[in-house]
């Protein structure tokens, strides 16, 4: 199913470019309706509630604790620290790889005493420069800190490892994106909702917990693992806050962007949610690229550019 609907909208997206390319066709923008941008907006809304509820609360590997103060560091930081702001204006200082000059040079402006906070501002204002050595550089800080605090029953390996870097840079993706929403909207941007009183642990122990085989990596593409969507145990894919037709969609295919948060697999769905209501949802993509559209301000071309502008420049390797 998620397969024919992706050869579909591919389709119609190849022979759209082919005709207007031809013919040099460009259609004109047409202005949605007050109710249908009322709708929508509301819609946004609503999910970025509740990924901001998610976010602060228990993940794949990070309890609620830990994932809150992360996120804290992460939403705060967007675009508002002064020593990544100065950072950027300054350049880095030539042989210093980014992860140290990040954590030892940059003089950020915490609002957290968590273990991964410079981190968190790596990524929401960094992100041209995660590398694979940043990524190797997080894996090898989050192994420290399990080492450090193991508890009773905690066997952790690499794979687990790369899906806990995977599951904080999902949480920070997702603050900077709420983030980068509520500004280009001009809408008040929320506080992040209380973390619960008491602490929740993480939903997963283990990949083999949400996976019936190991992480995969595909290093002509990138160089972060991913899971394939039919890896997915079925008792995770049947859970009720997971929609197992968006995630067939998003991780069918190990080139697609979206499958590179499929390592933490609840914290993907976040991710996917957002994606749903800020582009168009994935079951409901055939119809999103019929023309003319009903209920978005651009073009399909305006829509093609800034798909491709965006993919070209904030695209990394995780």
């Amino acid at each position: 199913m998620a397969a024919g609907t992706r050869g579909r909208a591919v389709m119609q997206l190849a022979g759209d470019v082919m005709h207007n390319f031809f013919t040099g066709y460009c259609q004109e923008a047409m202005p949605t309706s007050a109710e249908r941008e009322a709708i929508r907006q509301k819609n946004q809304l609503d999910v970025i509630q509740l990924i901001l509820e998610h976010v602060v609360g228990p993940g794949d590997f990070f309890s609620s604790d830990e994932r809150a103060e992360f996120a804290a560091e992460a939403y705060a930081a967007w675009g508002a620290c002064e020593g990544c702001l100065a950072a950027k204006r300054k350049g880095i200082t030539p042989g210093v790889p980014f992860a140290q000059y990040n954590h030892d040079e940059i003089d950020h402006v915490y609002v957290a005493d968590g273990p991964f906070r410079d981190i968190a501002h790596a990524i929401v204002n960094h992100q041209q420069m995660l590398d694979k050595p940043f990524f190797d550089s997080v894996l090898q800080r989050i192994e420290e800190y399990r080492t450090k605090n193991k508890a009773a029953g905690d066997e952790y390996g690499p794979d687990e490892y790369n899906a806990m870097a995977i599951e904080l840079a999902t949480v920070a993706a997702l603050c900077s994106g709420v983030r980068a929403f509520f500004g280009a909207s001009g809408l008040p941007c929320p506080e992040l909702p209380e973390k619960p009183r008491v602490c929740q642990p993480a939903h997963f122990k283990s990949v083999f917990n949400y996976a019936s085989g190991p992480l995969n990596t595909n290093m002509a593409i990138a160089w972060g693992p991913f899971l394939y969507a039919s890896q997915l145990r079925e008792d995770v894919a049947t859970r009720p806050d997971f929609d197992k037709t968006t995630w067939m969609f998003a991780t069918a295919d190990d080139s697609a962007p979206t499958s590179k948060a499929s390592a933490s697999p609840l914290t993907c769905m976040d991710f996917l949610r957002f994606a749903n209501v800020m582009y168009f949802p994935v079951e409901d993509a055939t119809r999103f690229f019929k023309v003319p559209g009903e209920d978005r301000h651009l073009t399909r071309g305006q829509l093609e550019i800034a798909a491709a502008v965006y993919t070209r420049t904030k695209s990394c390797g995780y």
